[in-house]
């Protein structure tokens, strides 16, 4: 395997990172307050006041140009979002990014004198129904940028996980059920991922045919189940392996939400323990408490440079990438639901408080880190590169 580079290409220095890990989370402690985290978390409205102000910030540009920003300061946005308990739709946004930006760029350069015939353009469509798409595609991404349209994201047979759901493209319409969307309530379109052909799908969220169930669960707000009864979509061509390479880089960004949520929850346990007197005494006066916040913090150092390490030799077009983000992964999801139940421990009945942050990031960590086949398809990821596939 060959090791990540020192060398960044996405053209991003460790102090520019810094202010805009500083720049982030200064603009949702004016949008997204904590002391009205549990008052916002389930309004819908409020949750769709988040994004123009994200687009102005530039956030809802995050991967339309892998030259200026990369999956690091994708991880680290995300990590921000988690800290915050922040469920602003940027999930889909960077999805639909790493998708129609490269296909749009693709379908730029078969343009005459190009020299270039792209893999993304469908080969049997006429040259006006790739305008057409084009087109869309472009203007889809312009309106996401300005604030104006918000993205919902479903991976299907991409997912990882077997209860995804699946769709059938039917010359301009969707057939099937998805599961496990993210955003869905408040998103103005939907990317589907399909298999059968590679490509993805937009759809316009009130489109005639979509219906859409809230399934309760861990995150807040709820995922959605979607269903197409011949739905009219948008369907680009892509391939499987670039659908898989923006599938595995949505893991990793859910992973760095849930490590900003297991810090945060962490930053609350610490300051707990310095105030809280049990038996005359500061809690954090007691040896076993100090063990297993010093865990903790280890844990929470660990898994941030898996991620990062995993996320720069992407940006670095390291071609063993995908095994270092099954490697973070494997290691992430185990340390990071560690640090979230300590700390939920800790925090004792606040844990439990629906009015407090505290639940919020616990249902983040467990939430996220559950998704996409969770560790055990992480381990079977490296398991596959040590031994080769079964069978």
């Amino acid at each position: 395997m060959n090791g990540p580079s020192s060398h960044d290409t996405d053209g991003v220095s460790d102090a520019e990172r810094s202010l805009l890990r500083k720049s982030v989370r200064d603009l949702l402690a004016n949008i997204w307050p904590a002391d009205k985290v549990a008052e916002n978390s389930g309004n819908a409205q409020a949750i769709a006041t988040l994004w123009p102000a994200m687009a102005r910030q530039g956030l809802a540009s995050l991967g339309s140009n892998a030259g200026e920003v990369g999956l690091r300061e994708i991880v680290l946005v995300f990590e921000e979002l988690g800290r915050a308990s922040c469920p602003a739709p940027l999930l889909g946004a960077v999805a639909a990014n790493l998708a129609l930006a490269t296909q749009h760029s693709n379908a730029r350069a078969d343009e005459p004198g190009s020299g270039r015939v792209s893999s993304a353009r469908p080969r049997a469509s006429s040259d006006a129904l790739c305008a057409r798409t084009s087109i869309e595609s472009c203007v889809l991404l312009a309106d996401l940028h300005q604030g104006n349209a918000t993205v919902a994201l479903a991976l299907g047979n991409f997912d990882g996980d077997p209860a995804a759901g699946r769709v059938v493209v039917r010359g301009d319409t969707l057939q099937g059920k998805m599961s496990f969307v993210e955003g869905a309530q408040t998103a103005s379109h939907l990317l589907i991922f399909t298999d059968a052909p590679a490509g993805t799908a937009v759809v316009a969220a009130d489109a005639q045919g979509v219906t859409m169930r809230a399934t309760p669960g861990l995150a807040v707000p709820p995922f959605c189940e979607l269903t197409f009864e011949n739905a009219p979509a948008l369907w680009l061509e892509h391939s499987s392996e670039a659908l898989a390479d923006i599938a595995l880089a949505a893991r990793l960004a859910c992973a760095g939400r849930a490590l900003g949520a297991a810090q945060r929850g962490f930053d609350l346990a610490v300051e707990h323990v310095k105030v809280r007197k049990q038996f005359g005494q500061l809690v954090g006066q007691f040896q076993a408490v100090q063990h297993k916040l010093a865990n903790c913090l280890i844990s929470l150092d660990g898994a941030r440079l898996a991620l990062e390490t995993a996320a720069e030799a992407r940006d670095n077009d390291n071609p063993d990438w995908r095994i270092f983000a099954a490697a973070a992964l494997a290691f992430a999801g185990p340390a990071l639901r560690t640090v979230s139940i300590e700390t939920h421990r800790t925090l004792g009945a606040i844990g439990y408080a629906e009015e407090h942050e505290a639940p919020r990031h616990f249902r983040r960590v467990h939430s996220d880190l559950a998704r996409f086949g969770g560790v055990s398809r992480a381990r079977a990821e490296l398991a596959d590169d040590l031994l080769g596939p079964v069978g």
